[in-house]
Parts: structure tokens; sequence; C-alpha cells
């Protein structure tokens, strides 16, 4: 195997993906956000780096699957799948009048091929569900198969998506609303939610003989996303540059709670201290709101919603049933 650099997986052939060094997948994104490529740069990143998801041969991962594979481990990729069949249908939901209210030109003729890449990891779902899940060839039935398996958290941010992007629709050429949904979709549900979840399922099946073209479409995603959520930061730090801070700021805080609980659990083997899905999930928000311009003591605040509240003790129960708090006005 060639001497790989640690933007590797720039120019590799999906066919080299599996046998990529993890330390290079895992870190290519955050490499490439923070050289804060311009759209631009970025559409010409997305025309040399073609994949196609009708390639993946998956009839070797279904014996895998079905035959090798613990069970525990099935469980868990069970899970993941279907929550990316839901994110990238949600994806498919959310570009459009993202693209439609797009300020730029430039940014327009990035968006189009953001739509190209949601499709092409909504045809690889949907192959993953139907060939190695068992689920429903009609995209639709397997929708509801999907939303069934998936975490309340995961409902409640694809709901919260619904409503931003209904609002965006109503109100095309409303920048503040556009920020909004970029906030949501490019930050959250890509950078944090899509970007951890494929790291972990790469960060699983590495050094196993196992499960070849998932790990091939999942790094094929993760490098997707790296210019998905570069885009993201970009739209943003102008944003924020020309006032429109607090909205921002406000679907983040109402969003990223969300996502950090869909994966409470789950710790990653061989990660940094052995850091859990949701610990990961916040390191990244913590730098992609680095990136963006947002301080460090909001993503504080942010990060502490996510927390569970503690439980109330017997005395502070007394207290708030003995009639002695002041009264309301």
């Amino acid at each position: 195997m060639p001497r790989w650099s640690t933007l590797l997986l720039d120019d590799a052939k999906l066919a080299e993906m599996p046998r990529l060094p993890l330390d290079d997948v895992l870190r290519h994104a955050d490499l490439v956000t923070e050289q804060q490529p311009h759209p631009q740069a970025l559409y010409e990143r997305w025309e040399k780096q073609q994949w196609s998801a009708q390639a993946i041969e998956l009839e070797p991962d279904r014996e895998d699957f079905d035959k090798r594979l613990p069970r525990s481990a099935r469980k868990a990729i069970e899970e993941s799948i279907a929550t990316f069949i839901i994110g990238e249908y949600t994806g498919l939901d959310l570009l459009g009048p993202i693209l439609t209210g797009a300020p730029e030109e430039r940014d327009h003729l990035y968006l189009g091929t953001q739509i190209a890449d949601e499709t092409r990891h909504t045809q690889l779902m949907l192959r993953l569900g139907e060939e190695l899940l068992g689920l429903d060839s009609d995209p639709k039935r397997m929708l509801v198969q999907a939303w069934n398996m998936v975490t309340p958290p995961h409902r409640d941010l694809s709901r919260l998506e619904t409503e931003v992007i209904r609002e965006l629709q109503e109100h095309p050429s409303d920048y503040r609303r556009w920020l909004r949904a970029v906030a949501l979709f490019h930050l959250i549900t890509e950078g944090v939610l899509a970007l951890v979840g494929q790291r972990a399922i790469v960060n699983s099946l590495h050094g196993i003989p196992l499960l070849a073209g998932v790990k091939a479409g999942f790094t094929a995603m993760a490098r997707d996303e790296s210019r998905h959520v570069s885009f993201g930061l970009h739209a943003l730090r102008i944003g924020i540059k020309e006032g429109y801070g607090d909205d921002i700021r406000e679907v983040i805080e109402q969003a990223a709670p969300i996502a950090l609980n869909i994966e409470e659990g789950g710790q990653v083997d061989d990660a940094p201290q052995g850091l859990t899905m949701k610990q990961l999930g916040i390191e990244s928000l913590y730098r992609q709101l680095r990136l963006i311009g947002i301080e460090r003591k909001f993503a504080d605040h942010v990060v502490a919603l996510s927390m569970p509240k503690p439980a109330a003790t017997e005395d502070t129960e007394d207290t708030e049933t003995s009639g002695t708090a002041a009264p309301h006005s």
C-alpha cells in the first residue's frame, strides 16, 4: 500500500476506501473545514470526488451480516442504517428550499451538487435497507419501517426540521430564515449527527474483515459530508458577520440538545479516552461553533442543555410543596 497523506481520502477510489488508515478517515472532515473553502472550491472538489452507490457490492456484506457478525453488532448497524434512511430522505426535503433561497449564485451552483450527493446517499441507504436489513423494497414502506426503528430524539429533530423548512418555503427570499435552515441542516444534522454516525460505523468496522461494502459506502459519504459541512460553516460565518447571530444561535439552541441525545450512549471503540458518540458529537459542535465565530460561552450553554437534569431531592420537593415559595405576581 502506498504511503498515505492525511488528505488521501480526497483522491481515493471507492474500492480503496475500506483499506484507508482509520485516522485519516476520521480526521478528514475536520481538516477540510479548517481550510474554510468557499463554494467554488467545494464545487471543484465535488467534480473530482464522484462515486456510484450502485457500484458497491453488497452480496458479501449480506453473508457477513447474517452469518458472521455478532448479534450486538448487527443491532447497532441496523439502528444506524435506519437513522440514515430517515436522515438522507430528510436531506432531500430540506435542500430544495435551501437551494431556492440561497443568496448568491455560487451558493446555487454548489447546492446543486449537494442535492446530487443526498440523492446518491439515499440510493445507497435504500440498497442497505433492502439488501442488508431485509426491509421492504418500496421506499414509502421502508421509511415507515425505519421511522419505527429510530429513537424518539431523532423523530423530534425531524419534526423541528419540518417546521424550519416550512417557514422557509413560505418566505423563500427571507435571508434570516435561510440561515436558520442552514444552521439546522448543515451544522447540526450534517456536522454533528451525520458525521459522527458515519465515523462511528467506519470506526466500529476498522480491522474487521467484514462488511467491505458498508465500509466503502460510509467512508465515501463521510468525504461528501466534509463538503456539505464546509458550505454550511461558510454561509453561517457570513451570516454572523452580517448581524444574524441571534437567529443562528436560537435554532442551534433548539436543535443541538436533541441531536446530542439521539446517540446518548454507544461508546466508540478506539476513540480517544473511549468517548461515547454523544461526547464525540459535543466535540464536533464545539469545533464548528468556533469556526463560524460563536463564542465558547454559548457552546457551553447548549451542551449543558443536553445533559440529564439532576433528580429532585426530598428537601427540594418539600420546599416546593411547603408554601414558602414566593407567590407569582
